[in-house]
Order: structure tokens, then sequence, then C-alpha cells
């Protein structure tokens, strides 16, 4: 065979075989639609949209748009925004709220993060302030600048995790501290608003989703927050593998709420997914989409549940196949191409 021909032969089997896994990659043409919360369901970017640019922005929101997503959740970063006390530079999360609520997604904004100033020296953004009316006056100006589009907020995220509370364990009375001194300052700006806990991650043991909620109960968090919230991802083995209770807690934090008469508040899935990265707790791309779609519909029959959201829209690295977190993206790779659950959700 001649190199021409060669070189024609490679071309037409890698582009047979890209084909092949194209189609087979998509999901039935009349496959039923997913089983989604009343509440509704929407899809959460981590920190990522708080530094692209207004064109990367606008094309992860496009990708959104095309599922029957009615929500999205925006990380509101105190870190970036008050880099001084009473300075506020509120640019980038202008444009990606914007660009939410021109879609007629409804947004929950994430207040989180310490900036310098606010934390003690030395620490990592994610460790709480040393005053937590700082938080507070920043949680009012928040309020303030969006309480006319917005009206669900989030306080912090995973504070049951060392990595996002400072990097020391037991943080529940603090965490409640915080809970306790933003809850009256957005409720005096927007008194029919919705202030949601920090989604607790999946852990066992004694900061447990369950364990953490029960002692911020014995700190006094009762009547500081309308609604509680939970990330129960059940990747790598899925849904009835329970893994780390990842799912059975989100039931467990509810009997705490209901033995504190708090029974009637919902529980929002702010975080569910499953990375499609290699190895370790990886997933398929096929995979990943039942995991999503089990949880939705466990979550749908709830009778206490609230929106759920998915982590994420869009891989950071896709090419870094060995890293977890670069690959949760649930609709898009990092350089935009679809992904199996992309079709999935599609209008």
């Amino acid at each position: 065979m001649s190199r021409w021909a060669k070189t024609a032969f490679t071309r037409l089997s890698v582009g047979l075989a890209a084909l092949l896994v194209a189609v087979f990659a998509q999901p039935t043409a009349h496959a039923a639609p997913p089983v989604v919360p009343a509440a509704g369901y929407g899809f959460g970017d981590g920190a990522q949209m708080t530094w692209l640019g207004s064109a990367d922005v606008n094309r992860e929101l496009d990708a959104v748009a095309n599922t029957t997503a009615s929500w999205l959740r925006v990380l509101i970063p105190w870190t970036t925004i008050e880099t001084a006390k009473g300075q506020y530079d509120w640019g980038q999360t202008d444009l990606v709220i914007n660009a939410a609520t021109a879609r007629g997604l409804k947004v929950l904004g994430v207040i989180a993060f310490s900036p310098d100033w606010a934390r003690p020296g030395g620490s990592y953004f994610t460790a709480p302030p040393n005053n937590v009316a700082d938080y507070a006056d920043f949680s009012s100006a928040v309020v303030q600048r969006y309480g006319s589009r917005v009206s669900s907020w989030q306080l912090w995220n995973e504070p049951n995790l060392p990595l996002f509370f400072g990097f020391t364990p037991h943080n529940a009375p603090r965490y409640t501290e915080l809970v306790k001194a933003a809850y009256p300052a957005i409720k005096a700006v927007q008194p029919n608003s919705t202030v949601v806990l920090a989604g607790l991650s999946r852990l066992p043991g004694d900061e447990s989703p369950p364990a953490f909620m029960e002692k911020m109960y014995a700190a006094g968090a009762k009547g500081s927050f309308d609604a509680a919230a939970a990330h129960p991802y059940v990747f790598p083995s899925g849904l009835a593998a329970n893994p780390e209770n990842g799912w059975s807690d989100v039931g467990a934090v509810h009997d705490v709420m209901a033995a504190n008469g708090d029974g009637g508040k919902r529980i929002w899935i702010t975080e569910l997914g499953a990375p499609t990265s290699e190895g370790g707790d990886g997933v398929s791309q096929q995979e990943q989409a039942k995991q999503i779609t089990d949880v939705l519909s466990a979550v749908a029959g709830l009778p206490y549940s609230g929106p759920a959201f998915i982590y994420s829209i869009r891989d950071t690295d896709t090419g870094n196949r060995g890293d977890r977190e670069s690959n949760f993206g649930a609709l898009l790779t990092s350089d935009y191409q679809p992904k199996y659950a992309a079709g999935v959700f599609a209008r």
C-alpha cells in the first residue's frame, strides 16, 4: 500500500472510530427524561466562574440553557470582592449573575470565604473570619446588591471538612456563630429570602453531616436558617452502594432536624455528581450520567427536598486524566466538547 493510501486509510479509520464513539456515547433518542425534584434542578460550577471571561461564562451558561435546568449555584467570593473593608469590586459577580438571569435561571448565591484582612494572618482563604460581624456586613451588602434578582442565599461551603473551614476540625460551633450573625443581617434587607445552610460533605465519623448538624443545634443554630443542605455524592460505586453514607446521611440529617422541631424545613442538595477521571474514584461518562440521574430521582422522592444542583458544568482540565477534581464537568469537557450527560439533560 502506498504512503498516500496508508495515510488516507488511517484518516478514514480514525474518522470512523470517532464517529462510532460519538454515536454510541449519546443516549438513545427516545429515552425518558430524567426524574427531577419538584423544586427543580440546576448546575453549579464551583469557583471557576469567578475568573472566566465573559465569552467563557456565556458559553458555559449556553450549555446550561440547552438543558431543562432552572437553577444556577453561583459563588459570591468575599475574598475577591471586598479586598479592603468597605471597598467592593462586584464586576465578575455582576457578569455571572446577569448572564444567569438573562437566561431565566434562578440563582442560589453562595456567600463564602474570607479576604486577607478579615482572617488570621497566614491562614488559607477558606478560614472563617476573626469577627463574624464582618461576614454579616458583607452578606448584607451582597443582598443589597442582588436582592432584586436573587432571593436564595447559602452560607459558606462544606464547613464539616477542615479544608473549607481553616484546616481545623470540630467546627460546628464556630460555623454556627457565622450563621447566627449572617441570618438576621440578610433578613433585615430581604425578609422573604431563603437562607440555606452550607452543604455538608459526605464524611464518616464525628464530623459526618448528621453529627455536625446535632452539634449546630447544640450551639444554638435553631431559628437561624430556612433550609439545610447536603452534598450526597455516591461515586464511584453508586447510589445502592451508599459509599460513606453519602446518600443515607440525607435522611439522617432530616431526622436530626425533626428531633429539634425543624422537620418541616427542606434540605437542598447543593452538590451532586461524579468525576470522569481515570483510576481511583473516576467513572465513565455513562456511569457519571447514571449516578447523577439516580440521585436526582432519589431526591425527587423525598417529601422534604429542595432544589438539586449538579456539580459541575465543565471540566477544568479534561487532559489531566488522573486528577479527580479536574473532571467533574457533566455537560462539557474543558475544551467545550459535549459529554454524555449533556444529551441526557437536553431539552
